[in-house]
């Protein structure tokens, strides 16, 4: 394998003084096919390295420890290292380039290639004459070439590829026996490839074609290219699964269109008669555009498909002909599928295929989902076809055709299952419907725990804020007919997502009960419990922590943290200024010494502490952790979750550590005397530790372990830094508005960061801190104020995602001394300000003047 100008890889190098991986290798006996990536499930954890697609060759499994590995740079740089953990999603490789003892990332615009050097050998089968043992061992090897778009090519022999939305996956042999390492070329990095001889070539070669024969094809194809996926798709109706498949994924390919800008061009309808349209829809929002314009006469059915399917891509099935799968039509129940006409055609993993006449329904497809707990793909079929399909279909399954209890419902819309916090109204107003309680008004019976509509509703609630990034669902019940109110924490900040009817207060607070195994009978008293989400809902691999609070009037509260498993970020990733980065590196870099991270509950602790831990996580070292729950995972880690009930604690987790022989032990909490002392003993003792505390910034940390009855002297000694932080809401980038800042508003910012520091100190004066902040935030020589309008995007909330501010004390030679005598804070933040600390207040003022969140939110979570 080579580039055009110098061969890329040497491919039987290894890093040298680490000992190599065993090569992978599939079970005798245990043939299981290979499987890609593209085969995990939504909520995997771990990305999954791609194997050669034959089954003699290993599944993809999770990376679970360092690959070594040999990556290209841009300039064709060729460097070894270490894979540490690979991240498809940011676009990351974290990595490690011995003789550094630290990981740094590698985003996929920065290299040409990645090669794993550890070989993956295919598995020997006995010999015989059976024919499909021989079919078994087939791994045809091809040539390849990679275009790159930086000049040059990649060229090689392959066993197979595997390409994916990031990049190209390529299986150079090594061997005879087909012994192969894994090549990953980034989609940044390349414009084109191409497997094999090409077919023209082979043609002309075996004398089946002409050369003349072969241009005439390809000029033939070049017109082919050039003709819209719209217009195949209009002459081309799907009749197979397959093709369906292949359909979707290019549908899901091209760019959005509405379906007012498709109609008009095709002239279909003028600009006018579009304007026209919208108007009246804002009569009416219930009513969707493309049934408008036929009501209005403006276009016929026809145009309207095919608008959908030139100028929005989406295939026209032929469900006569179409093979219907019974596990999709038993996610729809007849009834509703009959209302809404949809027919479900394929169900793959958790994604339903649903044939209907108009995909740009929104409310159809929105209860589809609710339905069938399902991601709901539309494609297009006639209006004539569905009606006599859908009967047809269900037949064969034996459903029930009778619609009489439908009858009573409206058939002419369906129901609004709009799960936005805004139209959290017609959620219920659909339960209410599916629960007929519209056609009894006085019926006032309590809703059962079992009841289906409120199962769904539980699981969607959940599901909906893991999607939306909430960190915790509270449910909150009122005495007498009052509503019960549930409301989500997001970004910090409380927002209402649902009201629902007073008779499904009891069986909601029941239901969750029983999910995570808690006594539903004891309303008295408090209890915890957790939420193992996948056994509900397979699709999502999400863990909370349920904690229920009786309330007055013999009610009951609950609250449900999201536990989520989540990825490390980069230390450099997560905000931290540079001056707080440097000292922190440099601490991690520390053979032993404690490091504390502080502050309250949900301020981003644990994430730093990972990151942290993630910038020297490599195999020279051996890293154990202790955490209540284990949230954030990352290869190389050994992870322990402790379990007071069974008097696992913190303390004794740490015990055992020291006796398992580690070099960094992270405790998720120094809660109390005997492990904080604990931890100071193992710092001392050649142990890299690492902790969090409840306290509110980090010269009071000090103060707060002295009182917990540390050793001055001994914590003086092992104290490396401290680092305080809070989570602010970040300023919506979108709608994010600068303008030149007023003198009075700067005045403002420079009293508010000038207040705690030194006195009589030449580095905080206020003209010299004002040129540097001319300098490193002004805009042509002058400071901005940015201020947030509110859009779409950030729900016309002006915020959107969160920041950190952080207060990192470094402890000195003068520090240290302070602290052996016992001095009080206000004497150790002057003197770690002098050292070049900054306090939270004065970092959320540069990261106000830098445009990244607004001083209310700073002013809300420091201190003056």
């Amino acid at each position: 394998m080579s580039e055009s100008s110098q061969p890329p890889f040497a491919l039987g190098g290894d890093l040298s003084g680490a000992d190599p991986l065993p090569p992978l290798i599939a079970a005798d006996g245990a043939l299981q096919p290979s499987v890609s990536a593209l085969d995990e499930s939504p909520a995997s954890d771990t990305f999954c390295w791609p194997t050669p697609p034959f089954a003699t060759y290993p599944a993809a499994s999770p990376q679970l420890e360092h690959e070594a590995c040999e990556f290209e740079g841009l300039n064709g740089r060729l460097m070894k290292g270490r894979l540490a953990f690979f991240e498809p999603v940011e676009g990351l490789a974290q990595v490690q380039v011995p003789p550094s003892r630290t990981t740094m990332p590698l985003r996929f615009n920065q290299f040409r290639s990645l090669l794993l050097t550890r070989p993956c050998a295919p598995s020997v089968h006995a010999q015989g004459a059976d024919p499909h043992v021989q079919m078994l061992e087939h791994r045809a090897a091809s040539d390849f070439r990679v275009y790159l778009k930086s000049g040059g090519h990649l060229e090689g022999r392959s066993i197979g590829h595997v390409e994916l939305d990031f990049g190209l996956f390529l299986f150079p042999p090594i061997d005879e026996g087909g012994t192969v390492t894994r090549l990953f070329v980034p989609r940044d990095a390349y414009s084109g490839f191409e497997m094999g001889p090409r077919i023209g070539e082979v043609l002309v070669a075996s004398q089946a074609l002409s050369l003349a024969d072969v241009e005439q094809a390809v000029e033939v194809q070049q017109q082919l290219r050039t003709q819209k996926l719209g217009d195949i798709l209009l002459t081309k109706h799907v009749v197979t699964p397959e093709q369906l498949l292949v359909a979707i994924d290019q549908q899901s390919k091209m760019p959005m269109v509405r379906i007012g800008e498709a109609l008009t061009a095709l002239g279909l309808i003028s600009q006018e008669q579009l304007g026209e349209a919208l108007e009246e829809q804002k009569r009416d929002r219930s009513v969707p555009l493309g049934e408008l314009l036929i009501k209005l006469n403006l276009v016929s059915r026809q145009d309207l498909q095919t608008a959908l399917a030139r100028k929005m891509g989406y295939p026209l099935v032929d469900v006569q002909k179409f093979p219907i799968e019974p596990e999709a039509l038993r996610k729809i129940p007849f009834g509703v599928a009959s209302r809404l006409e949809a027919l479900p055609l394929l169900l793959r993993d958790s994604t339903l295929v649903v044939a209907v006449e108009d995909p740009s329904k929104r409310l159809t497809l929105t209860e589809l989902e609710f339905l069938s707990q399902c991601k709901v793909v539309p494609v297009l079929a006639q209006h004539s076809q569905i009606d006599w399909a859908l009967r047809e279909a269900y037949s064969k399954i034996g459903a029930d055709m009778s619609t009489q209890m439908f009858a009573k419902l409206p058939t002419q819309q369906p129901i609004a299952l709009d799960m936005e916090s805004e139209d959290s109204n017609q959620l219920v107003a659909s339960m209410e419907k599916e629960g007929f309680d519209s056609l009894n008004p006085e019926d006032e019976k309590p809703i059962e725990q079992s009841d289906n509509s409120l199962v769904r509703l539980i699981n969607t609630m959940i599901v909906e804020a893991h999607q939306q990034g909430v960190s915790d669902i509270h449910v909150e019940s009122y005495p007498g007919r009052e509503k019960i109110k549930i409301r989500f924490r997001k970004d910090g900040a409380l927002v209402p997502y649902l009201e629902l009817p007073h008779n499904y207060r009891s069986a909601m607070i029941a239901r969750i009960k029983i999910m995570c195994d808690l006594d539903i009978s004891e309303r008295r008293k408090p209890q915890d419990g957790k939420i193992n989400f996948a056994k509900f809902v397979p699709q999502y691999k999400i863990e909370l922590r349920v904690a229920t609070i009786p309330t007055n009037n013999n009610m009951e509260d609950v609250v449900m943290r999201i536990l989520a498993s989540a990825k490390p970020l980069p230390l450099d990733k997560i905000g931290l200024s540079p001056w707080n980065l440097d000292k922190l590196k440099e601490a991690m870099e520390r053979p032993y010494g404690l490091v504390l991270c502080v502050g309250p509950t949900g301020s981003g602790k644990t994430t730093t502490l990972h990151s942290a831990l993630s910038f020297i996580n490599v195999p020279e070292r051996k890293i154990w952790t202790a955490e209540d729950p284990v949230e954030i995972t990352q290869p190389g880690l050994r992870q322990v979750q402790v379990n007071p009930k069974i008097d696992w604690t913190f303390a004794k987790a740490l015990r055992a550590f020291l006796r398992a022989d580690p070099d960094v032990i992270m405790v998720g909490e120094m809660r109390d005397g005997e492990t904080a002392s604990m931890g100071v003993e193992a710092s001392l003792t050649g142990h890299l530790v690492l902790s969090t505390l409840h306290t509110n910034s980090a010269p009071e940390t000090v103060t707060r372990l002295l009182d917990m009855g540390m050793d001055p002297f001994n914590f003086a000694d092992s104290l490396l830094v401290v680092l305080a932080q809070r989570l602010v809401r970040r300023l919506c980038t979108q709608c994010r508005v600068s303008e030149p800042a007023a003198q009075e508003y700067v005045d403002e910012l420079l009293a508010d960061y000038l207040h705690v520091c030194p006195k009589d100190d030449e580095r905080f004066n206020r003209e010299r801190l004002l040129a540097d902040w001319t300098e490193r935030f002004g805009r042509d020589g002058v400071l901005m104020k940015h201020t947030n309008t509110g859009c779409k995007h950030c729900n016309n909330t002006g915020y959107k995602g969160r920041a950190g501010l952080h207060e990192l004390m470094s402890v000195t030679r003068d520090l240290r001394r302070l602290v052996q005598t016992g001095a009080r804070a206000e004497e150790l933040q002057n003197q770690a300000m002098l050292d070049g600390m900054r306090t939270l207040r004065q970092d959320g003022i540069e990261k106000v003047l830098a445009g990244i969140t607004a001083m209310e939110e700073v002013r809300a979570t420091s201190n003056a």
